[in-house]
């Protein structure tokens, strides 16, 4: 990293949406700290600007549409005292060492920039697996789109991307897609799910499916897609029967399996997760590096933005402890390795004193996990080698959905740090 020209803050905050935003306003409201925030995009607010509705409620404590909720973080952030810099794509971090500060070099609209700080936050969010990422065979024609682009297209442009479509992928997502396609007056021939139940609530799904009379198939993969200037249709394959047809449509929207946006972390400087590719955290939200911290989607894909929100404003207070010399003493740390079909545990390492005082909920930021796929009355368990530790019955844990994990139950004194946890899941 070269230069000279070098600009001081104590903060920076690479990331505009819920989690970037949250932990700027808590730093501003808690401490004086001189904080910097930068956005790779023209406006702040992230996701929700083109989403619709069902934001803020656990960090606002009410309802917001998307964009209403995005204005909101934009207003609130805009009247504290931190620096904004949007338009602006951060090109690699160099980590200082132990006193020494972390330097971020960026690409600005007024060329490039290097600035110091003692803190710095990740908060860049996530992306959806592409057609390409899915292995999913065809030529490539036009009319094929992400959830992200779909929702920007109609709900920031105005444009219809189509006049007919297919949807695949039945996550949280792949509904706010089925929105935005009918809001922009596209019909749906139908939503596709290769596993035998759906990766979202069972009932709002049906019910959304029979009010706008699309067929949802499950246990069906997409072999191809069809067509050369423009998509004619899709190839379907029955995995139960291997029945094989087509379903003509112009449009094809590729829906969730998102992935961390963690590319400022793979030049080795911050330990991966191999499971969320994301940064390795603490109950803290600090990496492995001292002094750098992460919040929010990063750490893991797609989590629901008031989560993220409020993991911003818990890594903003870690922040604040830490510049006021509150520095706790700390147990060796032990390591949690999520086995299929758990796709993660966030976060990965933990501190038993603090995982002793830790107190798992729905509605507040902490220790959790998800599955990639529906259970159906699974058993959690935690292990340090072969010795179990914890176990917890649910009724079922949807897949993609964030399920809080309650290590302040696990039986620490039989945990050695040295050996870690390993959580696995019973079926019955």
């Amino acid at each position: 990293m070269t230069g000279t020209d070098k600009t001081y803050f104590d903060v920076v905050v690479i990331g505009g949406g819920p989690a970037g935003i949250t932990a700027c306003l808590e730093l501003s409201r808690s401490s004086e700290l001189k904080t910097l925030l930068v956005e790779n995009e023209s406006d702040l607010g992230g996701i929700p600007r083109s989403a619709h509705v069902f934001f803020g409620l656990r960090d606002q404590k009410r309802l917001y549409t998307g964009a209403g909720y995005a204005r909101m973080l934009d207003r609130q952030v805009r009247k504290t005292a931190t620096t904004l810099l949007t338009r602006s794509t951060v090109l690699d971090i160099l980590p200082g060492d132990h006193k020494g500060p972390h330097r971020v070099r960026v690409a600005t609209p007024r060329g490039m920039k290097i600035y110091e700080c003692r803190y710095l936050l990740l908060a860049t969010g996530c992306y959806e697996s592409s057609r390409e990422k899915r292995l999913i065979a065809g030529t490539r024609p036009a009319g094929i789109f992400t959830t992200g682009t779909l929702q920007k297209m109609v709900n920031l442009e105005g444009l219809r991307p189509g006049r007919r479509a297919v949807i695949i992928g039945t996550e949280h997502v792949s509904f706010s897609s089925a929105m935005s396609l009918k809001h922009a007056g596209v019909s749906i021939a139908g939503m596709v799910e290769e596993d035998d139940d759906y990766q979202t609530y069972a009932l709002p799904a049906k019910l959304m499916s029979t009010w706008w009379g699309f067929p949802i198939y499950r246990q069906h993969g997409v072999n191809m897609i069809l067509g050369h200037k423009r998509v004619e249709g899709v190839e379907l394959q029955n995995r139960a029967t291997g029945e094989v047809f087509r379903l003509d449509c112009d449009t094809v929207v590729v829906t969730g399996r998102f992935r961390p946006d963690a590319a400022l972390i793979f030049d080795g400087a911050l330990q991966e997760d191999p499971d969320t590719t994301g940064p390795v955290v603490d109950l803290q939200y600090e990496t492995s590096v001292r002094n750098i911290f992460a919040a929010g989607n990063v750490l893991r894909g797609a989590n629901t933005h008031d989560l993220c929100a409020l993991e911003g404003r818990y890594a903003a207070k870690s922040i604040v402890r830490r510049s006021q010399g509150s520095d706790e003493d700390k147990e060796d740390a032990v390591f949690i390795k999520a086995e299929h079909p758990i796709r993660y545990a966030v976060p990965q390492r933990v501190d038993p004193k603090t995982a002793r005082a830790h107190r798992a909920s729905w509605f507040k930021p902490g220790a959790s996990i998800q599955t990639a796929r529906t259970l159906k009355r699974p058993v959690l368990e935690a292990y340090c080698g072969e010795e179990k530790v914890w176990s917890k019955s649910y009724g079922k844990i949807v897949a993609n959905t964030t399920v809080p994990l309650p290590i302040e139950c696990f039986d620490w004194d039989r945990i050695d740090p040295h050996v870690g946890l390993s959580l696995r899941v019973l079926t019955r």
